[in-house]
């Protein structure tokens, strides 16, 4: 250590600066050594890092070492039962190096709570930014540590967080600042989510659907350019987060996302490429169906002993059809990541929930379905992906065959255009009525392969031509 620390200096050129924090992170991280606190070099680099009046380490530097002490303090020490792990000590130590790391960030809230900044904004923009990073990178590498580091963790963090949750609704136009402190949440939520508590997790997820009007999100995807998109996307992560939460306490916020979603997000993007908000609004919605199941579809006992006799019973029926167009619409758009993502999504829903047996999903959803998957494979337009979509349509069809064979083929024959009569009834008579599998895809290939022969031909015959 006596070594190392000299090192960790803004004097030292970055290179050996930034090798330095590594050996000090790995001996405070994988070592993790009883003595290493109070040894004077460690002891000179804490009051370094905290003394408000020295030079600021470049940026990465400067989260590796605060990873290091943070660790030396919030780490079990290897071979220790839980009596000498010296906790009260250590969380107290903890809470002063957090607080003096965090001291100028916790300053600005008095400003944008008066809306009267004290400083220019470019010089709020730096503290925001060096502090949340720091920050964010404590909790991430604390979130999977034992329960007891993480509660100190978030204690220490605790001002800093309702600082930031207070400072939001001031930045909410500044695109980069919204963009890190999402950043910083999203990582809260998934390290420290626990801890926050309900009520205050509830206040935070509140706030954020209150200051995400349309306005405020057609400003950050239409006008915003890479970071508005990328602020849009943390939301959404961090109500992905929200939505796979087990038990009760956050099911009241499904209504008030599902709306989000489905009335504020898609009409924005719906027409527009938007592929990673896109593919985050879709994960959004496959999750809150996928762990929501029962906000849709009431299970009763008798039901599930009966099934096939007894239907669930239905709620919240218009938000369910609408999250189902949408991923119907999402099927006739270029984006062949999005399809692959989608179409996995309706596979995994029917695999766990028996989507395509639902009633609402039979009676009315099904064969439309299956309408636009042939369509894209007659189209080409998603080649790559043709296996996967013809397994997808054998497993709608599975649900009604009687339904295939008799109405929706014959219904889809006659609605295509390109071909005559007589090659509509080859076209019928040639798709087996088989219904395994293999025999089903091979069937769809078939019948695909062929209407574009047909449509080939029949678009290189000259005008006025006699069709035999």
């Amino acid at each position: 250590m006596d070594a190392v620390t000299p090192l960790i200096s803004t004097k030292v050129q970055d290179k050996l600066l930034l090798s330095a924090c590594h050996l000090l992170v790995s001996l405070a991280t994988t070592v993790r050594p009883v003595f290493l606190i109070s040894i004077p070099a460690v002891q000179k680099v804490f009051n370094r890092i905290t003394d408000a009046s020295a030079q600021r380490l470049v940026d990465k530097a400067q989260v590796l070492v605060c990873r290091a002490l943070s660790n030396i303090l919030l780490l079990p020490w290897p071979n220790l039962p839980e009596n000498e792990q010296q906790w009260p000590v250590r969380s107290i130590n903890h809470t002063s190096l957090i607080s003096a790391l965090s001291r100028d960030y916790r300053n600005l809230k008095s400003s944008a709570v008066a809306s009267q900044r004290k400083m220019p904004l470019d010089d709020t923009k730096v503290i925001i930014h060096q502090t949340l990073s720091v920050l964010e990178d404590i909790v991430e590498n604390i979130s999977g540590e034992s329960t007891k580091s993480r509660q100190i963790c978030y204690n220490s963090l605790q001002e800093s967080v309702q600082v930031s949750l207070a400072l939001f609704p001031a930045f909410i136009h500044q695109s980069d600042v919204t963009d890190e402190m999402l950043s910083f949440f999203l990582t809260l939520f998934r390290g420290l989510r626990v801890q926050m508590g309900v009520p205050f997790t509830e206040q935070i997820i509140q706030t954020f659907l209150n200051m995400f009007t349309r306005e405020q999100l057609a400003e950050s995807i239409l006008h915003e350019g890479s970071t508005g998109c990328r602020v849009v996307e943390k939301f959404l992560k961090i109500l992905q987060v929200v939505v796979q939460e087990p038990g009760q306490v956050f099911k009241p916020f499904l209504p008030s996302i599902i709306a989000l979603c489905m009335e504020q997000v898609y009409p924005i993007i719906a027409e527009r490429p938007s592929p990673d908000v896109k593919a985050e609004l879709f994960e959004l919605l496959f999750r809150t169906l996928h762990h929501n199941w029962r906000y849709f579809f009431k299970s009763t006992v008798l039901a599930s002993v009966q099934r096939g006799i007894a239907e669930e019973q239905m709620e919240n029926e218009p938000q369910f059809s609408a999250i189902m167009q949408a991923f119907g619409q999402s099927f006739l758009q270029p984006d062949i990541h999005l399809f692959k993502q989608n179409l996995f999504y309706l596979e995994t829903l029917n695999t766990k929930q028996k989507l395509y047996h639902k009633k609402i999903f039979r009676t009315s959803m099904l064969f439309q379905f299956v309408n636009v998957l042939l369509q894209v494979l007659v189209h080409k337009s998603h080649d790559l992906l043709q296996e996967e979509i013809a397994i997808a349509i054998y497993n709608m069809a599975s649900v009604d065959f009687d339904g295939f064979f008799a109405a929706f083929l014959p219904e889809f024959l006659t609605s295509c255009d390109g071909v005559d009569a007589n090659q509509k009834n080859v076209l019928g008579r040639n798709f087996k009525m088989d219904r395994d599998l293999p025999s089903f895809t091979q069937n769809v290939h078939r019948l695909v392969n062929d209407l574009r022969y047909y449509r080939l031909c029949n678009d290189s015959l000259p005008p006025g031509t006699v069709k035999l």
